[in-house]
């Protein structure tokens, strides 16, 4: 998955890849995070697939400046879905539980 930049020259680039416990995490976080639409589509592109439970992600930008605070943007939207998948995934809901 990845979003397309306009006429810019992309010159800087980066590689990351985050690995989770399986490939189901690694599928969900990549759902989670691909959506996001990218506000300076023609500064920067950010290509999200998986590798078995890595996610991994290309960053292309106009810039190393950009590429950093696009970085930062992904690690704090990454802080969230793991910390959703950590208070949801495979944990039984007790609220609506009767007893």
């Amino acid at each position: 998955m990845s979003q397309k930049a306009g006429s810019a020259k992309l010159s800087s680039t980066l590689s990351l890849s985050v690995p989770f416990e399986n490939e189901k995490q690694a599928t969900i976080a990549c759902k989670s995070l691909s959506p996001d639409p990218i506000l300076k589509a023609d500064e920067l592109v950010v290509t999200y697939k998986t590798e078995g439970s890595s996610l991994v992600l290309k960053f292309e930008g106009i810039s190393d400046r950009v590429i950093r605070v696009a970085i930062s943007n992904f690690i704090d939207n990454l802080k969230t879905v793991v910390e959703c998948m950590d208070e949801f995934d495979g944990k039984k809901d007790f609220l609506f539980e009767q007893y």
